[in-house]
């Protein structure tokens, strides 16, 4: 009788095994991101950087004409000055 058992035995740890690592591949699958969500999130991502990255492009074309404007007024306002000190206003 033993031995008739013994065949069992092995088919239920067998199959008790199959099913243990069943259960942790579904269990893998369901925790794992899928592709298609993850290109998804992905070009959002992307998308966001691209609009920031306009943002950032305005701002810093604002911010040059604002410094050429000012180099400009600065320019005259240091040759005003010089022209003073050297004394070549006067003329």
């Amino acid at each position: 009788m033993t031995q008739a058992n013994e065949p069992n035995d092995s088919q239920r740890e067998i199959n008790r095994r199959f099913r243990d690592l069943s259960w942790r591949v579904e269990r893998l699958e369901t925790s794992q991101m899928p592709a298609r969500s993850l290109n998804e999130s992905c070009d959002r991502v992307y998308d966001e950087i691209d609009a920031l990255e306009g943002i950032v492009n305005q701002r810093f074309d604002r911010l040059e004409v604002e410094v050429r404007e000012m180099r400009a007024e600065m320019n005259g306002k240091f040759d005003t000055i010089m022209r003073y000190l050297t004394g070549l206003g006067d003329r």
